[in-house]
């Protein structure tokens, strides 16, 4: 498999990322970014609109002047607009395209220019797509919980419903391009919605707020029963909501597919050897919340729904470390994500069963004994100190 992912060759010379730079009514202004991966300093000349192309009238570039060379390794960008009104005159919405060019260096290159008119037939199948699945897991979540003796009150599942709905499955989603080879910054597009979709269920982007909203609602509605399992179960939600919130407010985002991304950064000068999972920069947040998972009894379900945040939240999503997807086959790098996920939501699900099953007076039960009764102020000893970090940093 990691062979499949490397047989793409690296990108040299000068590229532009994305590739095709879409537009929208909602995105009438995009960046283009031109990057150079070669050796030696690229110049940049002939910067200007192909007017073979029929709506290239429609597209300005808004920088006063234009960079004149790329440094190796480096970057530019420029700032493009979309006129809107070219492509609604002399009847219905359309859409449309041209083509920007430039030469960098000796070698003459093109960008296609697209202006996608919102599609309401898609949108409205993706839509009914979505709603039924969420259904699914509602009915799946309720017919778990059902069979628990006794069974969980309806808030009690919530969490698990709003894991599954917000969990980012991939980067992204280019239907266009699923055997093409694309740039971080054509899957980014494509989950913003231009050209593309983005792979949850339901895109977000305060997601992980709806998830710590879930979790308290889920708390208050166990404390109705008065039992002791009840009143544990409750003290572990809370628990769980101050962990989880720690990689947030340490990654400053709120977006479940943003949160992914900040964790594929390198830990150390960008290097993707070591990413930043929260799983290094949270250790305290992520001991705490899989001690509290580990310790009370729980459904598989439950187990699986926590699995899913744990992952998105603290293991980088469906993210490789040590082998970067981005620059690999669209198609191949969604399977390789898809199947890496999977794994580490059966690992990590695995995992909590076999804490929870450990045998009474080990030392890994005294240490889940430990971090569940100190869960609450440990985590928000936490959240203190990664907020005094951020404030001086």
């Amino acid at each position: 498999m990691l062979a499949l992912v490397g047989c793409a060759a690296p990108p040299t010379g000068v590229r532009a990322e994305p590739s095709t730079l879409v537009f929208t009514p909602a995105a009438g202004r995009l960046e283009l970014r031109l990057v150079n991966h070669g050796d030696t300093t690229a110049p940049l000349t002939a910067i200007r609109f192909d007017s073979r192309t029929p709506d290239w009238s429609a597209f300005a570039i808004e920088d006063r002047e234009y960079p004149r060379e790329i440094a190796a390794g480096g970057a530019v960008s420029l700032r493009l607009r979309v006129d809107h009104d070219h492509f609604t005159r002399g009847g219905a919405p359309r859409s449309g395209g041209a083509r920007l060019l430039f030469a960098a260096g000796a070698a003459p290159q093109s960008v296609e220019l697209r202006y996608a008119q919102p599609d309401p037939t898609g949108d409205l199948l993706r839509a009914g797509v979505r709603t039924a699945v969420l259904l699914a897991l509602a009915a799946l979540a309720w017919l778990g919980t059902r069979r628990l003796k006794p069974p969980l009150a309806w808030p009690a599942w919530l969490p698990l419903i709003a894991a599954f709905a917000l969990l980012p499955f991939g980067p992204g989603f280019c239907p266009d391009a699923i055997g093409r080879s694309l740039s971080a910054a054509d899957v980014e597009q494509c989950a913003a919605g231009r050209g593309g979709v983005p792979l949850a269920l339901v895109a977000v982007g305060e997601g992980w707020l709806v998830y710590l909203v879930a979790l308290v609602i889920a708390s208050l509605g166990r404390l109705t029963d008065t039992t002791p399992l009840a009143r544990r179960l409750a003290s572990r939600d809370l628990a769980l909501a101050a962990a989880f919130a720690g990689p947030l407010l340490a990654f400053g985002t709120l977006d479940p597919r943003r949160l992914v991304g900040e964790q594929a950064v390198g830990l150390f000068h960008d290097a993707a050897i070591f990413p930043s999972w929260s799983l290094v920069v949270q250790p305290i947040a992520a001991a705490v919340a899989v001690a509290v998972a580990a310790a009370p009894p729980a459904g598989r379900l439950e187990r699986l729904g926590f699995a899913a945040a744990f992952v998105a939240c603290f293991l980088g999503g469906a993210g490789l470390p040590m082998f970067p997807l981005a620059g690999a086959v669209h198609g191949l790098a969604l399977f390789i994500g898809a199947v890496v996920l999977a794994a580490k939501i059966a690992a990590v699900a695995w995992l909590v069963q076999r804490l929870h099953a450990t045998a009474c007076g080990s030392r890994a039960r005294a240490a889940l004994f430990f971090l569940e009764r100190a869960a609450i102020p440990l985590a928000l000893a936490n959240l203190l100190v990664t907020s005094a970090y951020a404030l001086l940093r």
